[in-house]
């Protein structure tokens, strides 16, 4: 027998949650929400931002990215 519960979660105690997962792991969340966004074609981007979201991805998996982490780093180094 299965129940099903109707959980509220904070988004910022999701996302704190979010930050604690593996690499592979938010990968299959970013697939998932990339997917789930795709599909429910609510609001569909212009062309313009398709493009810049094509081309987003493009560097990601090319990896050509910093982190947040990395640029902040960079960026406190740059300021000092």
């Amino acid at each position: 027998m299965s129940k099903t519960f109707n959980l509220a979660i904070p988004f910022d105690f999701l996302l704190q949650a979010i930050a604690k997962l593996s690499h592979a792991d938010k990968q299959r969340l970013w697939e998932f929400l990339d997917s789930d966004l795709h599909d429910s074609g609510d609001e569909p981007l212009d062309l313009e931002e398709e493009a810049e979201v094509a081309t987003a991805y493009a560097e990601y998996q090319a990896g050509d990215f910093v982190t947040l982490d990395e640029y902040a780093s960079q960026r406190s180094q740059r300021m000092a």
